[in-house]
């Protein structure tokens, strides 16, 4: 299978065959700490750190190598971080955008060049092209698990799988009249509605003669 780097709307590789990708292993950790009397010291914080991907490469066109060279400062050149995704990783992108001056070697013949890109991530880590469902249907699995308690209110584990903590969307659907709804989560609670407006009677249904 061709490996593929595509950037934003463009595939690089439509101009270019890649010799070698530099993704590390994510973000550098920088700690924070506060020396001791006695030797050593206390850690106080962590923080990621930004980071960037390296991708060394050949260019290739039919016709005019200086076209190629044109087309990839066109492409590659951003105000603003794109999505940069390697066929490899196809589930995953980075929020990336070109850093510093870009040099390629030419070879005697004018036939190709060869040079490295560097890829800023000012988030230092890739984010998940995919969303993922949990439901009634498929609580239990790899996803979480939705349990439907006693007292009418139901609980709900999320499983996370990636290495950062996520955001969910959560979607309800009430079944019947509701006034008052309750979100409670590990840093707090999300109401909607009245807590104390009473329940009404449901009123029948009128036609007009």
């Amino acid at each position: 299978m061709t490996f593929t780097v595509k950037f934003g709307n463009n595939f690089l590789t439509d101009y270019m065959r890649i010799i070698e990708v530099h993704r590390n292993l994510g973000a550098g950790i920088e700690s924070t700490t506060e020396d001791k009397i006695s030797g050593g010291a206390n850690f106080i914080r962590s923080r990621r750190n930004k980071s960037t991907i390296e991708v060394e490469f050949r260019t290739f066109w039919k016709d005019d190598i200086a076209n190629t060279r044109r087309k990839l400062a066109e492409i590659t050149s951003t105000e603003v971080p794109l999505e940069l995704i390697f066929s490899d990783e196809p589930n995953i992108y980075y929020q990336a955008i070109r850093s510093g001056e870009v040099t390629l070697t030419e070879n005697k013949s004018k036939l190709f060049a060869t040079g490295t890109l560097t890829f800023l991530v000012p988030k230092g880590y890739a984010e998940s092209v995919d969303t993922k469902v949990l439901n009634n249907d498929n609580s239990g699995g790899e996803n979480g698990t939705i349990i439907n308690n006693a007292d009418h209110s139901v609980s709900v584990l999320i499983n996370n799988n990636g290495t950062l903590p996520i955001y969910p969307t959560i979607k309800v659907t009430p079944t019947s009249e509701t006034g008052y709804l309750a979100f409670v989560g590990q840093n707090g609670i999300l109401e909607i509605g009245n807590p104390d407006e009473a329940d009404t009677t449901t009123a029948k249904s009128q036609k007009l003669v």
